[in-house]
Order: structure tokens, then sequence, then C-alpha cells
């Protein structure tokens, strides 16, 4: 069986706009809610925070088993069919937020969001890869990065605006809800044609990616793959020094710094606003160099950035604005370094036959550091702001010795040299 990205019926300019499109749709639902997922449930449904950061991480890891799943799934079905069954699970998920009265509920209807996201992200890459082509992967994943920045700095800016009140929040959870089954009708749009050629079940006699011994089999494979296991580690720790900005810092600006309430939108917004504008020249300065140098260039400035935060404390009240603002910009911009280089040198190093399952394992390592992230930033935040900040530093500063280990064990990822020439 081949799992075979690069051609096929999808392969169109017109339907990859389409797919940005339903990207665009959901990432403004998804921007409405990123500045107030903690907020939300202290605030509207009046639960108790440190109960809600871990009812959210509990939720979120037990949604991390449906990622292994999803990559079985494109590798046997191939992509698109699973986008969309992700989106259907996140639109009912968060149209049910609104109902939530126990922390029980938290970690339920989480674990169900979760789940959809895990599966979307599995399957993102290898459909846009079957959208635009292998060699226009790099340039399309910036271009996806791009529209759904700008979805979100739309969505947080809202947010901002609206969630003010407990209906205000309510009716940003179901704003959310409802943009996922828009993105869900346009990817159904998008597959409406013949699908792609399917790959035949794996019946364990060998066809699978030239694997034998079934599923279980070809997952052991991708679990053996010591060098990719490590780019899977990077992964960790460069998401959870991203996931700060939108999960630590909105909470640390209004209830440890006590800056204004729209600062919590305004920190999303802004960095957003830098990021759509950076993901281009991050992607252009890692053809210039290497993978390797924006890569250890995002984790330098991921450290200088939490530097600034650990004495936040100390600075005056007028500063609380311009520190944040300015801490968001610079961690973006780390983020941009390392966004679309990272997917793309994780697709390219896997084999074929086994993609699905290989960016299954890449994406599950995602969601890890985003499952951890609220139980993790809001006890380190209890026992003080500079130990979360300074958390944060140390990780960073040793995501670069571990790169430099995977550029030389993993030469698929093409991390040492500029990525190919490519028409963006």
């Amino acid at each position: 069986m081949s799992s075979d990205t690069t051609a096929g019926p999808l392969v169109g300019p017109a339907r990859t706009r389409l797919y940005l499109a339903a990207r665009s749709i959901d990432a403004v639902g998804s921007g409405l809610w990123m500045p107030i997922s903690l907020f939300f449930f202290v605030q509207a449904q009046r639960l108790p925070v440190d109960q809600v950061g871990a009812a959210l991480t509990v939720g979120a890891v037990f949604g991390l088993v449906a990622g292994p799943f999803g990559g079985t799934l494109v590798d046997r079905w191939g992509p698109g069919p699973v986008v969309l069954a992700s989106n259907v699970v996140r639109a009912v998920g968060f149209l049910l937020y609104p109902q939530v009265g126990a922390v029980w509920q938290v970690a339920l209807i989480a674990a169900a969001n979760s789940a959809g996201d895990r599966i979307f992200w599995t399957a993102n890459t290898p459909l846009l890869a079957q959208l635009a082509g292998e060699r226009k992967l790099l340039g399309t994943l910036g271009t996806m990065s791009v529209v759904r920045i700008a979805g979100l700095g739309i969505g947080a800016g809202l947010a901002g605006l609206v969630g003010r009140s407990t209906a205000g929040l309510h009716a940003l959870a179901w704003a959310n809800g409802v943009s996922f089954a828009l993105a869900a009708a346009l990817v159904c749009a998008v597959l409406r044609v013949p699908a792609p050629d399917r790959a035949a079940p794996d019946d364990g006699t060998g066809r699978d990616g030239g694997t034998s011994g079934g599923p279980a089999r070809t997952w052991r494979t991708v679990l053996r793959d010591r060098p990719y296991l490590l780019l899977c580690l990077i992964q960790v720790q460069f998401t959870l020094a991203a996931s700060s900005l939108t999960v630590a810092l909105p909470l640390v600006a209004v209830r440890t710094l006590h800056g204004p309430l729209w600062l919590a939108g305004a920190s999303v917004l802004v960095g957003n606003i830098v990021l759509m504008v950076a993901v281009k020249r991050a992607i252009a300065y890692s053809r210039r160099t290497s993978r390797l140098r924006a890569l250890t260039a995002a984790a330098g400035l991921f450290a200088v950035t939490f530097l600034l935060m650990a004495p936040a404390q100390l600075a005056g009240r007028a500063l609380v604005v311009p520190l944040v603002l300015l801490v968001s910009v610079l961690g973006v911009t780390a983020e941009a370094l390392f966004g679309s280089v990272m997917s793309a040198a994780a697709y390219e190093a896997a084999p074929e036959g086994l993609k699905g399952r290989y960016n299954a394992l890449f994406q599950t390592a995602y969601g890890t550091s985003g499952a951890l992230a609220p139980a993790v930033f809001t006890a380190l935040l209890a026992v003080g702001n500079p130990v979360l900040w300074l958390a944060l530093v140390a990780s960073s500063a040793l995501t670069v010795p571990v790169l430099r280990v995977a550029a030389d064990r993993l030469p698929g990822a093409g991390l040492t040299q500029a990525p190919r020439s490519e028409s963006t």
C-alpha cells in the first residue's frame, strides 16, 4: 500500500484555495477562543482556575490517543475524510461548552475536542501535499500559516470586544463551533469529486508501505525510529514554548501583572499580526541558510523572550502593556522560525506508505505539549511567576544541543541544508 500524496485527482490550485478558505474560517473561530480558553471556565462558568487547568490537561491527554488512530486512517483511506471528521467533532464540542457546569464535563468535552484537533493535524500536512504537490509543500504550509494567523488575529480581536460578559463568552464558544461546521462544509466541497486512489486496507501481507505483519507491525516500525523520535522531542519543546504565548501570557498579563482585561486578547492579536508578516520571511531565511540555523535561532529567541518575563512583577504598572506586547512580538517571531520548517522536515523524513502514521506521531508530540501546557503553566505559576518563565528558558536552551544531534542522525529531514527550490 502507498499513501503517495504527491499527485492524484485532488491536485489543483482551485482546490488548494478552497481548502485554505476552510482553514481561514475555522481560524477565526479558534482565534475567538484562544485568549479565553482558561478565562471562559473561570469567569463564565465559575469554576476554580486550578481545577480547570488540570481538567483541560486531562481531557487533552485522553484526546491524544486519536492521533495514532488518525494516522492509520490517513495511510488507509487518505487524509481528506479524516480532516472532514475532525471538523465535525470540534463543531459539536465547542457548541456544548456553554452547557458545562462541572469540572468533569470540562475534561470530557476537552477530550473530544483534543481528539478532533489531533486527527486534523495528523491529516493536514498529507492533504496539503496531496492538493499542492510535495515540491510546493513548504510554501503551501507557509501560505496556510499566513491565512490561519490572519483568521486567528481577527478572532482574537473580536474576543477582546465581545468577551466582557458571561453572554459574550458563551457567544464566542458558539461562534467557534459554527466556524468548524462551516469549515467542514468547504472540505466537503474539496472532496466532492472522486477521491484519490485509496490504499487497500493492510492485510498483513507486506503491501503496507513495504512493511509486513499488519498495523501493529507498522506502528512498531515507526516507534523504533529513534532519530524521528528525537525530532518529535524537539517539537514538544518548541510547541510548549509557543503555547505559553496563548495560554500563560494572557493569564499572567491580567491576573498576575494586573494589566487591563483587553490586554489578554490584544497580546494574541498583536502577536498574530507579526506572525503573519514573519512566516514567509522565516521560510525565506531557512532557504538562504539552513533549516538547522532557523530552528536554532528560534530556540535562542524563545529563551530571550522568556527571560524578559521572569522579573515582570518588578516592572511598574505603566510598563505592563508594552512589556507584554513586546514579549508577544518576540515570541511569535521565534514561532515563525520553527513552525512550517518543522512540519515540512517531519513530513519529508517519513517514508512513503507510512507518512500518515509518522505524521501522527509528530502531531501527537505537538498535542502532548498542548495537553500539558495548561496544567504545567498553572502549576508553575502557582509557585511564582519567575519559576514559570525560567523553566521555559531552560527548556528552550536545551533544544539547541538536541537539534544538533537530530541533524546528524536524521538526514532525510534536511536540517543541515537549505530546502530544495520550489515554486510557491
